[in-house]
């Protein structure tokens, strides 16, 4: 017999035992400095890992490892639930031959990453419930328009006769304010309009 023929074989024996027996998915969770776990006896928390959105279900050990055996040829995905961590999601395509390829997708909408297998799982953050209450800022109740719309006009009426001031001689600030003190007194615009035509009429009775 060949060597070809022997390798054809090979190759053929080697499919039909991975389709019989199927491959292990296995992997590890693991928690950066960032994200630190609860520690749990000593242990990792025992969390719930999904395959294919349910068709097998396992819990991780007190290591954070976990295993799917014998699963058969095809494509599936792998889950960590979680209701504190957030973890990627893993596309998992099993070959014929037994081949093991691994896309990892850490939030919806990223770009997919090809990794090796077994597979190591990272939490990423922590899950917020609770969104965090906004401290006093200064600079926001500057930003806010009521605000602007009440202290602006303050401001005016405070800088504008300072300007005016410092803009006049002493002399001609002085007289513009004396006409404004009379323009402003009721008595003083009454006798513009009606006074002046008292006094011409008395002259021209006078006469």
């Amino acid at each position: 017999m060949s060597t070809s023929r022997l390798a054809v074989l090979g190759l053929v024996w080697a499919t039909l035992v991975s389709t019989i027996t199927g491959a292990t998915i296995e992997g590890r969770i693991s928690y950066p400095d960032s994200v630190p776990p609860p520690s749990v006896d000593g242990g990792l928390p025992s969390l719930q890992v999904v395959l294919d959105g349910g068709v097998r279900s396992t819990l991780s050990s007190q290591d954070g490892r976990f295993a799917f055996y014998d699963v058969p040829t095809g494509r599936y995905t792998v889950d960590i639930h979680s209701p504190v961590y957030i973890f990627s999601q893993f596309k998992v395509d099993i070959s014929a031959a037994g081949d093991i390829r691994v896309l990892e997708f850490k939030y919806p909408g990223t770009p997919k990453l090809a990794v090796s297998h077994p597979l190591v799982v990272g939490a990423h953050a922590k899950i917020q419930y609770f969104q965090p209450r906004e401290k006093f800022s200064v600079m926001d109740l500057v930003k806010n328009p009521s605000f602007l719309a009440l202290i602006v006009p303050l401001v005016m009426v405070w800088l504008l006769p300072k300007l005016t001031e410092s803009m006049l001689d002493p002399e001609e600030f002085k007289q513009a304010q004396e006409e404004m003190g009379n323009a402003a007194d009721p008595s003083t615009l009454i006798k513009g309009f009606f006074g002046g035509g008292g006094d011409a009429n008395n002259d021209e009775d006078s006469d």
